[in-house]
């Protein structure tokens, strides 16, 4: 059937009763069964595919997934039950499992094999309880067999087997637990055999749930009472140390990488893995999934964890619930040292955990409300396919109905009919109404009436005054269905009386009516000229409008209909049927059913459309709500288009909390701009000091750049002068070590020669004796080798030719099974049963044969190995002596090797001494280049020196101006501090004065009042001015009335005044004795650490100076050892310079280092406070005064080190070869 007027696009629930009803396919997708389908959840895009189940079933009951995740099992039940096979990526039906004589009408448990996955394990439910193995690529069984122990005993249990699955390494191997139930299979020989293992003598236990844990081939089994058993090797081992035992049922486990996860009864849910100690698996965390009435309306005490599925990279937990819930935890970010709970969120929103009992839709907003028996209202979004309100209420709701504007909804609770408001994220109730179990409830079409049942009568009112318009009375039995007609003037009901009323809402009485007793009905609907009814009978009534006269009635099949809506546009009817399928009827009726969609699991309790009739909703006793997309029979969609409302309804208290709340954070939005700016302004601050630091700094390092020249030029010609002299010594030397040097070669080159020609008689004579021992060995093995080789190729011809026969034979043997396999599984089961008993003894036979002839093969290949044992000693013994000839061999090379290498070392000797002459050409052409540039080189110094002369002078000047400049800023800080202090004081006097004056307003506003009283009371006064006695009384009480005390004269107010003086001088006398404690002893302090820093910098100008002395001492030991070196000293002269080059480093790193630590300390002084210095410090030794950039400001350069460098000047010195590394001169840093 062409699926087009009706298609799924979204379901909320799950159907919790599946076995492992949940699976990842991947990392963001998931699994899981909806009433009769399987939806394919991607969690990212919030979006939903569906699987949908086979026709002529009732139920999914058990799902598995391959381990490649290409292909999902569902099984569902019936009077034939079927386990369908799905491709996840095309949703597309590969397989159709089904096997007559299973004896069940469903199948308990799924499970695939680990290794191929083409095999598949079914367990058949009450009462045979049949196990069967598949080979399902081929839709083939390959063996079935009951495992209920005692058919009589365990028949009336309909809970006996809980759980298949087949053993991760060994896809033959299968385990089955159950009530008092436990063993293994094994698949052999093409039957399926109780194998070896089990729970052995333990007493039998409800065994709920097991799980492999590869590569250890364990099996964890968890009870109903908590205990978790461990089985190794198919054998009990024994209980986990810690495993729950607290008598609460552990209902499903998976493994993962670290060990396996367990839940069950309570919603809880334990986490282990695997250690090394005697607890082979310790618990890390035991998590409760909700501690409190979560919003599904059920405590989580009663709520039991179903099944699990793990994502592939393991990062997310899914598990499911009882109460029709999926739940998800980031296991990633879960950190299980923790003590409090992990926390588990919806995989997307929250479902109804019963049966739903009221649905409407509204136009205005996408949104739908249903009511359930778990107690809770819900209002969910179906284009963001989410859930925006839920609401937890005491009692359960029967029917509900909301406004078309989308902010009111009407719920008939089994207490009341409540009218409620829906807020942004709460329903308020408005008004309620004394209408105990409202079965049905609906707003008019416009939206400004409303109708509720109360048993058999009608209640009307109005939506916004909630006054009555009337009562409509006239049922017998309750009213099960209301329909407003579109103008909103005539209301359509029926009732389990078997009526059909068609009522006048304007006279509230009846126009027409319809009564069948024999019938109830449960759903109506109407246009404006025909009523359609659905009820008992199993039949759909069309009646005429104008009197409700029967036209024609349908047959609607096995399964009635429980609930009608009418799409007026595209002239189509739906119908909720008893089966949970949603059919659809085109007009004209007389055509049937066009299209029929499986969707719930349960009877469909209510069907909604909405306003442009593009969207339909529908509910039933399976907790859940389906979402579809509705076309009409040609295709095309609707042509209404609705725009929808955004506005909310708040009350005001929320709006002024918002309003409050925004306020608050435009607040601190201002406090952190006015922050950033202050921040930013202090990086602007800090960046300038730095820029100007960096700028002293890299004038400071000018001038030692300039100085650190100066002295390499005298250390340049300090060398040429030493060169000249070892060039001369390292001449002479040279020449004699040349001469001995060629007499020692040639008496060793005489000693060599008369040594080689020895060695060669020698290998001559080795050589012959060789040769002899050779042939004689050569004819005497070859003589054994024709005799072996003889005798083995007789015997390997006679087993060549059995081995001939019997590949024949096996092939003909092949080739005949192939045959009978062919026709095994082309006939029927009736000549399989035939032809297996013919060619089962056939095949017996041949098999004896084999085994004889395999037997026969095996005396062959013995003495085959006996022959081949002794060809291989000989081989060995022939390998000895090659062996014996390649270390001769051996020994004659290496002394031709000793031969070449005495002639290379000769070759190489004579090269050496060519490098060495040319060698010393090149230096004699490179001194006389020296000589050229010194020359140059004294010009130039001599024209630099004249340049920088004058700039000295100005360099002078312009420090005197910085240190005159530091004074004055010296001078600027202290006074900045003292009004810091004065303004300090300002603020404290003004805090008083307007404390002061505050006070003061305060009494002046006393006065007023009481000058108002008085006024008030002599105003009373004049009223009886006429009567003396009685204006005596009233003045006498007025008296008393304002006279509490003696009024006091100007003395003693004076008195006052001159006590308060003395107290504030007082108090003000003890804050500045206060104040120069403070600071005396801050002063102290500062001194402190103002001679600690002396003290350090003192040190640390020591430790310099003995520095310096040693870096002189070991440049005058380095001169020293060079002018005693000769020409073949030349490494050992510059390994000791390259090493006293390389400890002159080292020194130069720690003055380095000891300068910036000077560097640190003048700025944590100069971050106190300067302190005023009693004394100069005397220069050190050797340094003129540039050491920091702080230092530079403070303390004039020494004559003739101005920054006029010769780089800074432009002139650049002409390039020459870079002398060898010299030890920096004195002073030079």
């Amino acid at each position: 059937m062409d699926l087009r007027m009706v298609s799924k696009r979204h379901a909320f629930g799950i159907k919790s009763d599946v076995k492992d009803n949940i699976h990842y396919i991947d990392d963001v997708t998931v699994a899981y069964p909806v009433g009769r389908n399987v939806v394919i959840y991607n969690t990212q895009s919030n979006t939903q595919k569906f699987i949908t189940g086979a026709e002529k079933t009732d139920a999914i009951t058990a799902m598995a997934l391959s381990p490649n995740k290409k292909y999902i099992a569902v099984a569902e039940s019936g009077e034939n039950p079927v386990v369908a096979i799905y491709d996840t990526t095309t949703r597309k039906r590969r397989k159709v499992l089904s096997i007559p004589d299973l004896g069940s009408k469903e199948f308990v448990s799924l499970a695939f094999s680990s290794i191929d996955g083409r095999h598949l394990a079914t367990q058949g439910g009450y009462p045979e309880w049949n196990m069967v193995y598949w080979n399902w690529e081929r839709s083939k069984a390959l063996s079935m067999v009951s495992v209920a122990p005692d058919k009589q005993a365990n028949g009336q249990d309909k809970s006996l087997v809980t759980q298949c699955s087949i053993n991760p390494r060994d896809p033959q191997h299968i385990c089955v637990s159950g009530n008092g139930l436990f063993k293994f299979f094994r698949y052999a020989d093409g039957q399926l055999k109780q194998a070896p293992g089990g729970m052995g003598k333990r007493d039998p236990q409800n065994f709920l749930a097991h799980v492999w844990l590869p590569p250890d081939d364990r099996i964890v089994v968890s009870t109903d009472n908590g205990d978790l058993l461990l089985v190794e090797n198919s054998e009990f081992k024994c209980i986990l140390p810690l495993s729950p035992s607290d008598g609460l049922s552990i209902d499903s486990m998976i493994s993962y990488s670290k060990g396996f996860i367990c839940g069950g009864d309570m919603s809880l849910v334990s986490i282990f893995e695997k250690s090394d100690d005697k607890e082979l698996y310790r618990k890390m965390k035991t998590m409760k999934v909700d501690s409190k009435k979560d919003e599904t309306g059920m405590e989580s005490d009663s709520m039991k964890v179903k099944s699990f599925a793990l994502s592939q990279q393991e990062e997310y937990l899914c598990l499911t619930s009882s109460n029709n819930q999926i739940y998800l935890l980031n296991l990633s970010n879960a950190d299980f040292s923790k003590a409090e709970d992990a926390i588990f969120e919806p995989l997307a929103q929250p479902f109804h955990s019963q049966g739903i009992t009221g649905l409407d839709t509204c136009i205005r907003k996408p949104l739908v409300a249903t009511c359930s028996k778990d107690k809770t209202i819900r209002i969910w979004n179906y284009v963001d396919h989410s859930v925006d309100i839920i609401k937890q209420f005491p009692t359960e709701g029967n029917s509900i109905a909301m406004h078309p504007s989308g902010l009111h909804v009407l719920v008939g609770f089994s207490d009341k009919l409540r009218f409620m408001n829906l807020y942004g994220d709460d329903i308020r109730e408005f008004k309620n109404f004394p209408i105990r179990s409202c079965p049905e409830c609906k707003f008019s079409n416009g939206g400004q009436y409303f109708a509720a049942v109360h048993g058999n009568i009608i209640h009307v009112y109005s939506t916004y005054t909630c006054d009555t318009i009337g009562h409509l009375r006239g049922h017998n039995a309750k009213v099960r269905c209301l329909y407003w007609l579109a103008d909103d003037t005539r209301l359509v009901s029926v009732g389990m009386d078997g009526a059909v009323y068609d009522w006048n809402l304007k006279e509230c009485r009846k126009e027409n009516d319809n009564v069948m007793k024999s019938i109830s009905y449960t759903s109506v609907v109407a246009d404006g000229k025909n009523v359609w009814a659905v009820g008992s009978d199993k039949k759909l009534r069309e009646m005429e409008l104008a009197s409700l006269t029967a036209i024609r009635d349908f047959d609607t099949g096995d399964y009635p209909l429980t609930t009608l809506a009418m799409a007026h546009s595209h002239r189509i009817l739906f119908g909720g049927s008893d089966d949970g399928s949603v059919r659809a009827y085109a007009f004209p009726l007389e055509g049937g059913v066009q299209e029929q969609t499986l969707a719930h699991s349960a009877a469909i309790s209510r069907l909604a459309l909405t306003f442009d009739e593009s969207t339909l909703f529908t509910v039933g006793d399976d907790c859940s709500l389906y979402v579809y997309d509705v076309k009409d029979k040609d295709g095309r969609s609707a042509k209404r288009e609705v725009t929808f409302a955004e506005e909310i309804l708040i009350s005001k208290s929320d709006l002024e909390e918002k309003n409050a709340v925004i306020n608050e954070l435009r607040t601190k939005v201002e406090e952190l701009k006015l922050d950033m700016d202050y921040q930013q302004r202090r990086r602007e601050i800090k960046h300038e000091e730095k820029i100007k630091e960096m700028t002293d700094q890299f004038k400071e390092e000018m001038e030692q750049r300039a100085q650190k020249y100066e002295g390499l030029l005298a250390l340049k010609n300090e060398q040429d002068i030493n060169f000249t002299e070892i060039r001369r010594d390292m001449t002479e030397k040279h020449r004699g070590e040349t001469t001995k040097m060629e007499m020692d070669y040639q008496a060793q080159q005489q000693a060599s020669e008369e040594q080689v020609a020895k060695l060669k008689r020698d290998l001559e004579a080795q050589k012959r004796d060789f040769m002899n021992q050779l042939g004689n060995k050569d004819s005497q093995m070859e003589k054994t080798r024709k005799e072996m080789e003889e005798n083995f190729q007789e015997a390997l011809a006679v087993e060549k030719e059995m081995n001939e026969s019997l590949r024949q034979e096996q092939k003909d043997l092949g080739r005949e099974h192939e045959e009978i396999r062919r026709q095994l599984e082309i006939d029927t089961d009736q000549e399989i049963e035939e032809i297996k008993e013919k060619y089962e003894n056939k095949l017996q036979s041949e098999r004896e044969a084999f085994l004889r002839l395999k037997g026969e093969n095996g005396i062959m290949r013995k003495k085959f190995n006996t022959l081949q044992k002794d060809i291989s000693d000989k081989n060995e013994e022939i390998n000895g002596l090659f062996e014996t000839q390649s270390s001769l061999d051996q020994k004659i090379k290496g002394l031709e090797k000793d031969i070449e290498a005495l002639k290379n070392e000769i070759k190489e000797r004579d090269e050496t001494i060519g490098d060495k002459e040319k060698r010393i050409y090149d230096l004699k052409k490179k001194n006389q280049e020296l000589e050229k540039f010194k020359f140059v080189l004294d010009y130039k110094i001599r024209e630099l020196k004249s340049q920088i002369e004058p700039r000295q002078d100005e360099i002078a000047q312009a420090k005197q101006k910085i240190k005159e400049m530091d004074s004055e800023l010296e001078r600027y800080h202290q006074n900045n501090l003292s009004l810091v202090l004065t303004i300090n004081d300002l603020k404290l006097k003004i805090d008083g004065q307007q404390k002061e004056i505050h006070q003061l307003s305060n009494k002046l506003k006393d006065a007023e009042t009481y000058k108002t009283r008085i006024r008030t009371d002599l105003s009373e006064l004049a009223n009886i001015i006429q009567d003396p006695k009685a204006l005596k009384e009233a003045v006498k009480k007025l008296y008393q009335k304002h006279v509490k005390e003696r009024v006091r004269d100007a003395q003693e107010m004076e008195e006052d005044l001159q006590k308060e003086y003395n107290r504030q001088r007082d108090y003000l006398e003890k804050t500045v004795e206060s104040l120069k404690r403070k600071l005396v002893k801050d002063a102290d302090s500062h001194k402190t650490d103002t001679n600690r820093i002396m003290n350090e910098n003192v040190i640390l100008i020591k430790e310099i100076n003995e520095l310096r002395r040693e870096i002189k001492m070991l440049k005058s030991q380095a001169l020293a050892k060079k002018g005693d070196s000769d020409v073949l000293g030349t490494s050992i002269g510059s390994a000791r310079a390259d090493d006293a080059h390389r400890e002159i480093e080292m020194q130069r790193m720690e003055i380095q280092r000891l300068r910036q630590r000077i560097d640190d300390l003048e700025r944590q002084l100069y971050a106190r406070g300067r302190p005023v210095s009693s004394e100069k410090l005397p220069p050190m030794e050797g340094f003129d005064g540039t050491l920091t950039s702080g230092s530079a400001r403070r303390t004039p350069p020494a004559p003739g080190s101005g920054g006029n460098t010769p780089s800074a000047r432009g002139v650049t010195p002409p390039q020459m070869p870079h002398p060898p590394a010299i030890p920096e001169p004195p002073g030079s840093a």
